[in-house]
């Protein structure tokens, strides 16, 4: 038989995770309506309860916490496999959260921390504007993944966002492209910025001008906002001859756009791609891309978390893995 977790309570109770902690725990406020619903959830259930005290007893799988800002974002889902693997084999479960990067879901999931019910957390939000957050990592073990911030004084893993950028643009220019564009995501994310940053510093040092009209930016990973990005670069005078797009998804809409402006790929304008995600080479041509090794980012952040769990005493590791450009068809002239 399925042992219940406090996963199931919550949905059967239809409230938040954070909200039955409350409950377990016995600490902070709750709603009589919602603690109702969380009692009654619990006896439908058959979750176990402490005949002394009316509440559920504490759970006792071993959980980790992993959070993400967007489920849906296809980059996420070889990090987490790589996590999940990794914690399973270490006796762990894993609770996957989706914070939107909303601080009113952010501070949910620090009350789970609080509270006891997860032993350790992972991260790939950015965690901005979190004044709270700075003071929490500091007594709770925390590994930040892919994005990150060096002021906490934390573990965290990612790649030189910074090195893969100036190679990218290094390339196009080696196959003769002059006038490089740049369609970014949001600068509240540390990847973004870096890769801005190495974008135009390559464009400096090949001599090229920097120009604010040939850089974009999405603010999420959404297939049809970049194509509205990628339309506004196109109907540039002169027109770009290249784009690096800092997500496949971006690049996957450059190509679409592209194809409904007359303009070819690679022969008019090379583009490339980030991440090598399944879509890179499901695109008809396929998508020259930066692949990140996506799976052996989520377990090192896992052991780096499991380190810090058996003993909080171990010093932060800053863990910065390398990247790999890897040639497909929208760039073969």
């Amino acid at each position: 038989m399925k042992n219940v977790t406090i996963q199931d309570v919550a949905q059967e109770a239809s409230v938040s995770i954070a909200t039955v902690s409350r409950v377990l725990s016995g600490k902070g406020t709750v709603s009589a309506e919602r603690r109702s619903r969380v009692l009654e959830a619990v006896e439908r259930l058959g979750y176990s309860v402490d005949a002394k005290s009316s509440l559920p007893r504490k759970v006792e799988a071993r959980i980790l916490l992993m959070i993400v800002p967007r489920i849906s974002n296809p980059f996420y889902a070889e990090i987490v496999h790589g996590f999940q693997n990794t914690a399973y084999r270490a006796g762990y479960e894993t609770m996957l959260c989706q914070s939107m990067s909303n601080p009113r879901r952010l501070q949910e999931y620090i009350e789970l921390m609080r509270s006891g019910v997860v032993e350790g957390a992972v991260t790939l939000d950015p965690m901005n504007g979190l004044d709270v957050f700075s003071s929490l990592v500091r007594s709770f073990p925390l590994v930040q993944c892919a994005e990150y911030n060096e002021n906490l004084g934390q573990s965290y893993v990612s790649v030189d966002n910074v090195q893969a950028a100036r190679d990218v643009v290094n390339f196009l220019h080696s196959i003769g492209c002059r006038r490089i564009a740049l369609l970014n995501s949001t600068l509240n994310y540390k990847y973004a910025r870096d890769r801005q940053h190495g974008y135009e510093e390559a464009l400096r040092a090949l001599g090229l001008e920097v120009r604010p009209e040939r850089i974009a930016h999405v603010a999420d990973v959404n297939f049809s906002l970049a194509m509205g990005a990628a339309d506004r670069l196109l109907s540039i005078s002169p027109r770009p001859d290249a784009v690096f797009a800092v997500s496949d998804v971006y690049a996957a809409a450059v190509e679409r756009s592209a194809k409904r402006a007359g303009v070819r790929v690679p022969e008019d304008l090379a583009v490339v791609g980030f991440d090598n995600i399944d879509v890179s080479q499901m695109c008809d041509p396929s998508i020259t891309t930066v692949n990140q090794p996506r799976y052996e980012i989520g377990a090192f952040a896992c052991s780096m978390l499991l380190e810090r769990i058996r003993d909080p005493q171990t010093p932060p590791r800053h863990l910065i893995l390398s990247t790999e450009l890897i040639v497909r068809e929208s760039t073969q002239r």
